[in-house]
């Protein structure tokens, strides 16, 4: 399963109205904000149609598990759906096993997670961790109009551009790449975005700047920004690109005929069933793309060819302006 799926869910009184883009999505939020009301309307559609007062258009299917059946398992039901968008209400302690993780991996489905806490088993995006929120702005319809907010959309948030430490999630190519650029600061890596507090937390005086895979760093950033909010004499700074090899892909250093079209809509491309992040896929497509050239990347061994001033310079140049501005303090060309 591939590509988005627009969602529009209506009462007389209520819509809501979204679009899932990956194979994993979680809701956050606390009670009352409608996570409950949303899947009770999505779920009583399926049931018994328009007899239920609700309409719902999407454009795949889908399925909604409430709660366990007498008699059956959450594995007989989930188990032979294919192809589908599958919402699993909050109270499911099911969806912190590794089971279900393997599940999500290999199922192909895609998958809407309620759930306020972590869900560590599982590579998800910061970019898809969502609040239920109301939109007040939309006079033009009388119903009482729901969305999905990203909680994690306006990161890097940087005082200044002077960081003492870097600590990198990737121990090879992206930590090489990372070590050539800051060269005024130490570039540390974690070995791996499990490990990425605690390495943090080795430092207790020095400015320090993260930058970790998006990609799949859903379930550590809640943990990782509560430790540096409560660094008050500690500059702590995250910045969460979707991965290394995503900057490579967007900065023009490498060339393919199709690679504008991917980049500018990836979830057309990234196939669920063969990619659990997509992290996952823009390595595999980095690597595809510079397989035949005296560039050829590799995660493990980060060829010369990246770290030439231009193409440093290249790569630098689609950082976000808190962290490229150029000046001396940075760190940066």
């Amino acid at each position: 399963m591939k590509g988005s799926c627009h969602f529009r869910v209506k009462s007389k009184k209520t819509v809501f109205e979204f679009t899932i883009r990956r194979n994993i999505t979680v809701i956050k939020g606390d009670s009352a904000t409608g996570k409950t009301t949303l899947l009770h309307m999505m779920y009583e559609y399926l049931r018994v149609g328009r007899e239920s007062g609700y309409s719902v258009s999407a454009d795949k299917n889908y399925f909604v598990y409430l709660r366990q059946e007498v008699g059956r398992t959450w594995q007989d039901t989930l188990f032979p759906l294919e192809n589908m968008v599958i919402f699993i209400e909050e109270n499911n302690n099911f969806v912190f096993s590794k089971e279900f993780a393997e599940f999500v991996r290999v199922s192909g489905n895609y998958f809407v997670l309620v759930n306020r806490s972590p869900l560590k088993m599982l590579p998800y995006s910061i970019h898809e961790i969502y609040e239920i929120i109301t939109d007040r702005k939309r006079v033009d319809i009388k119903e009482s109009f729901h969305q999905l907010k990203e909680l994690y959309s306006n990161y890097p948030v940087v005082e200044n551009n002077r960081m003492d430490i870097v600590v990198t999630e990737d121990s090879n190519s992206g930590n090489h790449f990372f070590s050539k650029l800051f060269t005024r600061s130490d570039v540390v890596s974690a070995g791996g975005n499990s490990k990425v507090l605690s390495k943090v937390q080795n430092f207790q005086e020095e400015d320090v700047l993260i930058i970790v895979d998006g990609a799949a760093f859903g379930a550590m950033i809640e943990s990782c920004l509560e430790y540096a909010a409560t660094r008050e004499e500690q500059r702590i700074s995250v910045w969460m690109p979707e991965s290394f090899e995503y900057l490579i892909l967007r900065s023009g250093v490498v060339e393919s005929k199709e690679l504008p079209e991917i980049m500018e809509s990836p979830s057309d491309y990234i196939e669920a069933k063969e990619y659990e992040s997509w992290e996952r896929y823009f390595t595999q497509l980095l690597i595809s793309i510079t397989s035949d050239k005296k560039y050829k990347y590799s995660k493990r061994v980060l060829d010369g060819y990246y770290i030439q001033d231009g193409n440093l310079q290249k790569i630098a140049g689609i950082f976000p302006e808190e962290l490229n501005k150029g000046s001396p303090e940075s760190g940066t060309p």
